[in-house]
């Protein structure tokens, strides 16, 4: 082993065991927080990290939050390494869902068509609602976090309406659409559960934006200016080009999340509201990814565990779901600061002791 990889492997054990280290914590705190409210807490904690597993439903729950918790982590990711914090993905989610429902809804959603079709239309949707952003910030020095944020609203209300309005059936006070033709529901995987194909395309898309990222000349200008916009200028690289870029690409993956939403097995339809806020989590995955394509699912499958964990307490004991809002949060805190792994230091010397000689050495050389 070279000495990059193995400078990139201590990089990535070093990271590993941070994230490791904050997620144990927040646990601690959160069975603190469920001794103090939970009149079993034994019984409430048990749920929560077991009942995800505790039947084949429940497994594909679990892994259809891992399938979108993936594809909002890289929407995320991808914004994020480009060192632009646009938070548009869940109004980009929004819009690609809307024009996915158009193709579900139209005479094409009962052919074969309706899937790929309904795709497409999401992750065009998606991107140009991403462009928008980026282009205001590269022409008009627009705040992009800011700016996206009122797209998230704008898209929220929007859709909410015109689900109210016109895709609702008339007359049933109903705040969604009809269930879409069979033809554009995604199969499922394993037959009754929400395990469908939407894991498979989240797969695909880890692939792809790590391809794009590290594998092309786009992916190495995009990191340039996430690293030095100043340097990368100099070097010749149309910084604005590259940010509008990286946020019409991440908008078009927020588009994609959009309709595995509604072409999922779990909807199936278009409701308001629909997301649940997941879609704004990404940022909980991203962060935690250290932004890394190839980091992000692990963390979903982790966190998509947890927030499901949670869930079913609510509902199987005394204990609220709003607990794994406080460890999301001491997650965040832990892994976006300055924190290390507790002991690591004296593991370092269990592990990997100086030999005697250069100890008194540096011993003698501290005096």
């Amino acid at each position: 082993m070279n000495a990059s990889n193995a400078t990139r492997w201590r990089t990535v054990g070093r990271e590993a065991g941070k994230a490791l280290a904050a997620a144990l914590i927040a646990l601690l705190v959160a069975f603190i927080i469920v001794m103090a409210t939970s009149e079993d807490p034994i019984k409430a904690f048990r749920t929560l990290l077991t009942a995800p597993l505790s039947s084949k439903r429940t497994v594909g729950l679990w892994i259809d939050e891992v399938a979108k918790l993936t594809l909002t982590g890289l929407a995320f990711s991808l914004v994020f390494q480009a060192r632009q914090f646009s938070l548009g993905v869940q109004g980009q989610a929004y819009v690609g869902a809307l024009f996915a429902t158009f193709v579900a809804m139209s005479p094409l959603g009962a052919t074969w068509m309706a899937i790929p079709l309904g795709i497409t239309a999401a992750m065009m949707a998606g991107a140009a609602y991403g462009f928008i952003p980026g282009y205001a910030k590269a022409r008009f020095g627009a705040n992009e976090i800011v700016s996206s944020l009122m797209l998230n609203y704008i898209a929220i209300r929007v859709v909410n309406y015109m689900v109210r309005a016109h895709l609702a059936p008339e007359g049933t006070g109903q705040l969604m659409t009809n269930k879409f033709p069979s033809e554009a529901i995604f199969p499922a995987i394993i037959r009754g559960t929400r395990f469908d194909l939407g894991i498979i395309i989240a797969a695909v898309m880890v692939f792809v934006v790590w391809f794009l990222l590290y594998r092309t000349n786009w992916g190495l200008k995009l990191r340039l200016v996430g690293d030095n916009q100043r340097f990368a200028e100099y070097a010749g690289i149309r910084a604005g080009a590259i940010m509008v870029g990286a946020m019409t690409a991440a908008g078009a993956i927020g588009g994609l999340l959009g309709a595995v939403y509604v072409h999922g097995r779990a909807f199936g339809r278009l409701a308001i509201d629909f997301d649940g806020n997941l879609a704004f989590e990404g940022i909980l995955i991203a962060i935690v990814a250290r932004d890394r394509p190839l980091a992000v699912p692990v963390v979903a499958v982790f966190y998509g565990y947890l927030r499901q964990g949670a869930q079913l307490m609510n509902i199987r004991t005394d204990v609220p779901s709003e607990v794994i809002s406080i460890v999301q949060a001491v997650i965040i805190l832990l892994v976006a600061s300055s924190f290390t792994v507790p002991g690591r230091k004296f593991w370092a010397r269990i592990l990997h002791p100086r030999p005697p000689a250069k100890a008194a050495k540096q011993e003698a050389a501290g005096q």
